[in-house]
C-alpha cells in the first residue's frame, strides 16, 4: 500500500549492492509473443492487486500490452533507478513512487519529462497536483482522526492536540516523521517548510504524552482498546476502518491538510516507452481513478472521476471545503535526512 515511509541516507553498502544488479540479467524475463510489455515497479498488497484489477487487465490487456509487475518497498526502487542510470536499459518500464521521490527521480535527472502529446490524459489532472515528469495516481490529506462515540468535541488543528485532556492519547505511526513535521510547520508559519518551529511543536506534543506505533494498522486496535483517543493520519485510512466496521471520523485541521502523494515515473532508459506511456494514460481513466477511491479511499487526481454512492459521501469535503495544501517538495528532499535522524533521536527513542 502507498502509504508514506521513514527514508533515511543509503549506506555505501546498499549502493553498492545495487550497483551489482548492473552486471546481472535482467530480473524479469519478457514473455515471448507479446505485442508489448510493460514492468511496472510498484508497491505489492491491495496496492499492486487493485493495479491488476483497475489497469492492467480491463484497460492494458484489451489493448495488447502485457503487464509484469515488480513487487517491491519504494527505497530500494529509488536507488534502483539511481543506479541504473547510465544502463542502455534499465529493468522496469514505470517506477512506482510517492511524490517527494518523484520529485527527487526528476531533479537528479532520470525520468522523462512528460506532456499531453505522450500522456493525453495529462490534461485532467488537478492543477495542484502537476509535476514535469511525474504522473500523480492518488492522493489523501493528513487529518486528525478520532472515535466519535468517545470524542463528541474533537480537536479542530494540530495546536489542539497540546491541550491537557488529550495527554498521553494521542497516537501516530512511526514512520511519518516528515509529513507530521509539515503539518506542524503549517500550524506555526502557515508554510510547510519551517522545520525549526515544527521541532519545538513536536517537543511540545511529544511532552503531552504522544504514543507511536510502529505500522497503521496498529493505530485501530489502541483506538478500540481506549488507549488512543486522536490521531493523526491519511484519511484514505479512516476510509477503510469505517468500512471494516470501526466508526472513525476524520477533522481537517484548519491551518489546512497536507497531502500525501502516490505516482509513477518513466526512467530515461526503459526498455518500452511506447507500452508504459499507455500505463500513464490508462491510470488517469475515471474508470481506474474511481476503482482505488471504492477500495482504498485515496482520491482520484484528475477531475473527470466524480465519486458518487456510499464512496462520494465518505470522501466528500465538508464545508466549507478544508485547506489543501501540497508541501514543498524540493524543501523536505533536502531537509529529509535530517527530519528522520531528530525524529528517531527526539520522539521515537525519547
Amino acid at each position: 500500500m502507498p502509504e508514506p515511509i521513514q527514508r533515511r541516507t543509503l549506506s555505501r553498502r546498499v549502493v553498492l549492492g545495487a550497483g551489482a544488479l548492473l552486471a546481472a540479467p535482467a530480473l524479469l524475463t519478457r514473455r515471448a509473443g507479446a505485442a508489448e510489455t510493460c514492468v511496472v515497479g510498484t508497491w505489492g498488497g491491495d496496492y499492486a492487486r487493485l493495479l491488476r484489477e483497475n489497469i492492467d487487465d480491463p484497460i492494458l490487456k484489451p489493448a495488447g500490452v502485457e503487464v509484469i509487475q515488480d513487487v517491491g518497498d519504494e527505497t530500494p526502487r529509488f536507488t534502483k533507478l539511481a543506479a541504473q542510470r547510465k544502463l542502455p536499459h534499465g529493468t522496469v518500464d514505470i517506477a512506482c513512487l510517492g511524490a517527494v521521490n518523484g520529485y527527487r527521480a526528476t531533479d537528479a535527472d532520470l525520468v522523462e519529462p512528460l506532456d499531453e502529446t505522450k500522456v493525453p490524459n495529462l490534461k485532467h489532472v488537478l492543477p495542484a497536483l502537476r509535476m514535469p515528469a511525474f504522473v500523480p495516481h492518488i492522493y489523501s490529506a493528513q487529518v486528525i482522526v478520532y472515535n466519535p462515540a468517545n470524542v463528541p468535541n474533537p480537536p479542530q488543528s494540530f495546536g489542539d492536540l497540546l491541550d491537557a485532556r488529550w495527554k498521553g492519547k494521542i497516537g501516530m505511526v512511526s514512520t511519518v516523521a516528515q509529513w507530521v513535521m509539515a503539518g506542524a510547520s503549517l500550524l506555526e508559519t502557515g508554510t510547510t517548510t519551517d522545520f525549526d518551529k515544527a521541532k519545538a511543536f513536536m517537543l511540545k506534543l511529544n511532552a503531552n504524552g504522544l504514543r507511536l506505533y510502529p505500522e497503521t494498522d496498529a493505530l485501530a486496535p489502541a483506538f478500540k482498546s481506549g488507549e488512543i483517543d486522536v490521531g493523526v493520519i491519511w484519511l484514505a485510512r479512516a476510509f477503510m476502518w469505517q468500512n471494516a466496521g470501526f466508526p472513525v471520523k476524520g477533522a481537517f485541521p484548519k491551518e489546512g491538510a497536507t497531502l500525501y502523494v502516490s505516482g509513477m515515473v518513466l526512467p530515461k532508459n526503459a526498455p518500452n516507452k511506447d507500452a508504459a506511456y499507455k500505463y500513464m494514460n490508462a491510470l488517469l481513466e475515471p474508470a481506474a481513478q474511481q476503482g482505488f477511491a471504492a477500495h482504498m479511499g485515496y482520491l482520484p487526481t484528475v477531475d473527470n472521476a466524480p465519486l458518487s454512492g456510499k464512496v462520494g459521501e465518505q470522501l466528500a469535503f465538508p464545508e466549507p471545503r478544508p485547506k489543501l495544501v501540497t508541501v514543498d517538495y524540493a524543501a523536505m528532499s533536502k531537509a529529509m535526512s535530517d527530519l528522520n535522524d531528530w525524529w528517531l533521536k527526539n520522539i521515537q527513542h525519547s
